[in-house]
Order: C-alpha cells, then structure tokens, then sequence
C-alpha cells in the first residue's frame, strides 16, 4: 500500500471505511453485520432474562408463568431489561480484543448492577407502601442474584464469541487498517 493512501476493506465485509466527522477514516460495523450483531445480543439477553424470570418464578415464589405474562406486557419488560446487559457488555469490550475472562468478570458486574437497581427499586416502592419484609425476600433476592450470575455467563459468551467471530472475518479477509507503518 502506498504512503499515505488510505486502507480499502471489502464491501461485503463485515466492517467498512467512513469518514469521520474530522475527516478521518473511522472502521465501522457494515449496516448487516450491525444489524445481526443486535438480534443476536438482544435474544440472547431477552431470551435469557425471560427463562430467569420463570425459573425464579418456579423455584422461589412456586408460580408458573404462563404465555401471556412472558409474552405480555411483564415479559416484554423483562425481555428488555435483560437485553440491555449483553449489549452493553458489547458497546464496553467491542473490538478492544478483551479476552473471555474479562467478558466473563464484566458480564457479572453488569448483571450486578442491573440487580442492584431491581432490587433497590423494589426496596424503595415496598419502603412507600409499608410493606414488611419476610425472610423470603431475601431467598428471592439471593435466587435472583444466582440466576443473574448464570445469565451473565451466557452473556459474555454470546457477546465474546460475536466480538471473535468480527475479528477472525476482518483477520481472514484481510480487511482492516493497515498498522504495519
């Protein structure tokens, strides 16, 4: 590649040149790989956030959720808070070549968070109310951080194989920057 020409990437890639905003050649996810990435992680986040919700549903509370409160308007919330944390991981380890480990140990703090907020919030609306608080609202609190330990596996896996199988096609078609100057 001559001096300062700028680098060509494949126009089926998974990635492609734009310019930036200072005139700059920023790589950037192409329109179909972005939009695959998406369906994958929010599935993969809704999917396994809806499967806690039951799980935590039969095990502590001894209910079993039925089609409309997973497909209704319950799950629909629950679907999308769960398919917040796959994609955040994402938008914080995309492209940096972070390794599983630290997919796995950000995934958990995300999906702690994430606990944090659901279980302070329900606090605080129990708190207004006057509710009082028997001993199964901690087994629920201690089910619902296990479950979100588990989902976060799932999470860092789903999102550090995407963020592998980005960089393998960028690798393999020999795509990319060129860094060698």
């Amino acid at each position: 590649m001559p001096d300062g020409a700028p680098p060509t990437l494949p126009n089926d890639g998974p990635t492609r040149l734009v310019e930036g905003s200072d005139g700059e050649l920023v790589e950037r996810l192409s329109g179909g790989t972005a939009t695959l990435l998406l369906a994958w992680l929010i599935g993969v986040g809704a999917g396994s956030a809806l499967l806690g919700a039951w799980v935590l549903a039969v095990g502590v509370l001894r209910v079993r959720l039925g089609a409309a409160e997973l497909f209704g308007a319950p799950g629909l919330y629950i679907g999308l808070f769960g398919a917040s944390g796959p994609t955040v991981l994402w938008l914080a380890g995309r492209a940096q070549g972070r390794s599983l480990g630290w997919f796995l140990l950000t995934a958990a703090k995300i999906g702690l968070v994430m606990d944090a907020i659901l279980i302070g919030g329900t606090l605080l609306v129990s708190a207004v109310m006057g509710a009082v608080f028997a001993a199964g609202a901690l087994v629920a609190a201690a089910a619902l951080i296990v479950s979100t330990l588990v989902a976060s596996v799932i999470w860092a896996l789903a999102t550090w194989s995407a963020d592998r199988y980005i960089a393998g096609a960028r690798v393999a078609e020999g795509s990319g920057p060129d860094r060698s100057a």
